[in-house]
This record gives structure tokens, C-alpha cells and sequence, in this order.
């Protein structure tokens, strides 16, 4: 197997799906022998979580698009690192990683995490500066190919791949049920997700209303932080939904989370690829009731891997739920194929091997491709 330079850059400085998926791809990638750094902001969560990893990072602040100066900087780290190859992500460090890669005449690679549509304006040639286009859904890459106009052959679907040792069913932790003020037996319903608009926690949150007219014994964990924090505490006030209801803040113990939830709930409408929450969660033999938005379709097969409900309706969403609540073998079944489809093909290895092939492919190419 060749062995490949990257240089990764994300010019965001939050901690979500994306910059998660950033970090574990440079992880996993440094695992199986390859040369990988990360270029990114300087206060960013990511740097952090890069350097304790020990992922050398390389403090580069992005102004925007136009920043001569990082622009500068950052063709002097691609020709310090040997980087064969840049792999951008958000928008400023895709425009100055793409133009930085032209000029030092090596490859670049662009990740679109998000379903939002691209703007199609002729100006916008962020998406043909990389000589590939990763998207974590095939939705997505459907609409760079059909809509934005990239060759079919540029732009590759790749979901984010799950651990699945790390994430595989368990009995719940006595301790952490203790934790989060849950007795053994209870039902809880739970959504992991970055506290960001387009999530709709407001749906879970009536959802969760709903639901405890008829069932006063249910729980729920909101499990995630962002900038909607004192949003969503304030649905919980506003919806008398405590103390039925727990906000659990960001947890690095996620898979344990997942195995004390009788159902897992996403309730997006818009902006996604395939969450890595639903992964998890199939991994886990979760049961998994899900609006349709986004690529969450590639995965959630209804009545086969989960059940799927509009976007943007608390009832169907509680109806699921409920049925769900009701139905154990149902739970089970969904459970047991939502594993077998993550093991078949979404997979962090699965992940690792389709992102190494691409490097190869990309690589293989002359100078123009």
C-alpha cells in the first residue's frame, strides 16, 4: 500500500459532526502509516484535540477567502510538510487550500459535510479548485453533479465511518444512569446532536410534551452543546419539560449514552449528510425514529433499519416514537439491521480505505487532471 502526505484545513473553530469527522480521519489515517498534519484556527477545539492526539497542528489564522497573507502562509506549510496532497473542508480554508495547492502545484481533495445547496453563481469556483469533491451523502454528491455541474467522476460519496468497537451494544451502566438521575428500567428517548438551529430540538422538545401526557414515566436526554444552549433551556422551561427531561452538555462517552436509550431520535430539517449520531446509534442496536432531511435516508430504511417521518412535524415524529416505545421486537429487529448495515458499509475502516483509494486515485493523475 503507497503511503501519502496530507495536509488537512479547516478553517472553523467549533466542535460538531464535521470537525469530529476531521479529527478522526487524521487519526485514523496517521494510524495506518501516513504523513498527516492539520492547518486550521488557532483557538479552535479541533488544534486542541490534534495536539493531545499527537496530530502535528499548525496554528493558521483565515481572515476570509482573500487573506493574502494565510494564502502566503499556507503555500510556505504546504512546500515545509511535503504535502502531497491538501484535503479542505469549510468554505474560507477550501477557497485559500485549493488556490495554495494550485500554486504549489500539488493535489487537493474538498469535503462538503453539509446538504445545503451551493450557490451556483459562475463566480463561486471554490468546488473546482480540489481535483476531487468528498461528500458524506449521496444526496449531496447528486446535487454537485446535477445541479452545480462537477463530473460525475470528480465527486465521491464517502460517510463518516463509525468505530464499531467502540460502538456496539452493551448492558446500560448502573453508574451512569445514577449520573443522569435514570432507574433501571426506565424508557428514555434521547437525541445526541450539536445544539444548532437546523437540528430542531424545539420538534424533540414537543415531541417530548406530547409524549408525557400519556406517558409520565418516559425520559429524555438531550445530549450535545453549541450555540443554542440557552435556547433549548429555555424550551425546556417554557414547556415544563423538567425534570423529565436532561441536558446533558457535550460527553466524550457517547456509545455508553446510546446504551441506555430506549430510542434515539433525530428531528433535522435541512443541512444533513448521514449523521454520525444515527451511525452510532444503529451500531449500538439502537432503535432510531428520524425525520427525513439530508442523506439520512441513505441509512434509515423505514421499517427496515428505522423509522422515518416529515421534517419539521413534532406528531409524526412522536408517533413514531411511540410505536417504538410499544413494539420491543420491532426495536430489536431494527436494532439488529441498522448494525449489520453499519458493519456492511459504514464502517470507520470502510471510511479509512475509500479515503485512502481516492488519495491514490487523485495522485495517479497528470498535473492538469
Amino acid at each position: 500500500m503507497a503511503l501519502f502526505n496530507i495536509l488537512h484545513t479547516e478553517w472553523s473553530n467549533g466542535w460538531g459532526g464535521q470537525e469530529i469527522r476531521i479529527f478522526e480521519e487524521c487519526r485514523g489515517m496517521r494510524q495506518r502509516g501516513h504523513d498527516v498534519a492539520l492547518a486550521g484556527c488557532p483557538q479552535g477545539e479541533l488544534g486542541r484535540r490534534a495536539r493531545q492526539a499527537g496530530i502535528p497542528f499548525h496554528p493558521l489564522g483565515m481572515a476570509g477567502p482573500w487573506d493574502l497573507a494565510a494564502l502566503t502562509r499556507l503555500c510556505r506549510l504546504i512546500k515545509k510538510t511535503g504535502a502531497q496532497v491538501v484535503h479542505t473542508h469549510s468554505s474560507v480554508d477550501s477557497w485559500l487550500g485549493g488556490a495554495a495547492a494550485r500554486l504549489c502545484r500539488v493535489k487537493c481533495v474538498r469535503t462538503r459535510h453539509l446538504s445545503v445547496p451551493v450557490n451556483k453563481n459562475p463566480l463561486n469556483a471554490v468546488y473546482r479548485l480540489p481535483q476531487a469533491v468528498v461528500t458524506t451523502g449521496q444526496g449531496i454528491r447528486r446535487h454537485l453533479v446535477e445541479d452545480y455541474g462537477l463530473a460525475p467522476e470528480r465527486v465521491l460519496s464517502i460517510p463518516t465511518g463509525v468505530d464499531t468497537e467502540r460502538f456496539k451494544p452493551a448492558p446500560p451502566d448502573p453508574r451512569l444512569q445514577g449520573e443522569l438521575g435514570l432507574r433501571p428500567g426506565e424508557p428514555v428517548v434521547a437525541m445526541v446532536a450539536v445544539l444548532r438551529s437546523w437540528k430542531r430540538h424545539d420538534i424533540f422538545c414537543q415531541m417530548a410534551q406530547g409524549l408525557l401526557r400519556q406517558r409520565p414515566g418516559l425520559r429524555f436526554l438531550i445530549v450535545g452543546h453549541g450555540p443554542g444552549w440557552q435556547r433549548v433551556n429555555g424550551y425546556l422551561d417554557e414547556m415544563r419539560l423538567r425534570p423529565a427531561t436532561v441536558m446533558t452538555g457535550h460527553r466524550e462517552d457517547i456509545e455508553s449514552i446510546l446504551n441506555l436509550c430506549t430510542v434515539c431520535v433525530s428531528a433535522s430539517d435541512k443541512a444533513e449528510g448521514v449523521p454520525q449520531s444515527l451511525l452510532q446509534a444503529l451500531a449500538c442496536e439502537r432503535a432510531v425514529a428520524a425525520s427525513q432531511a439530508g442523506d439520512i435516508g441513505e441509512v434509515i430504511s423505514p421499517e427496515k433499519t428505522g423509522l422515518l417521518v416529515p421534517a419539521g412535524q413534532a406528531e409524526p415524529l412522536a408517533q413514531a416514537v411511540g410505536r417504538l416505545l410499544d413494539d420491543e421486537a420491532l426495536r430489536s429487529r431494527l436494532g439488529q439491521e441498522g448494525r449489520r448495515l453499519v458493519l456492511a458499509g459504514y464502517s470507520r475502516e470502510h471510511m479509512l480505505k475509500a479515503t485512502e483509494d481516492l488519495y491514490q486515485k487523485v495522485l495517479s493523475k497528470g498535473e492538469g487532471d
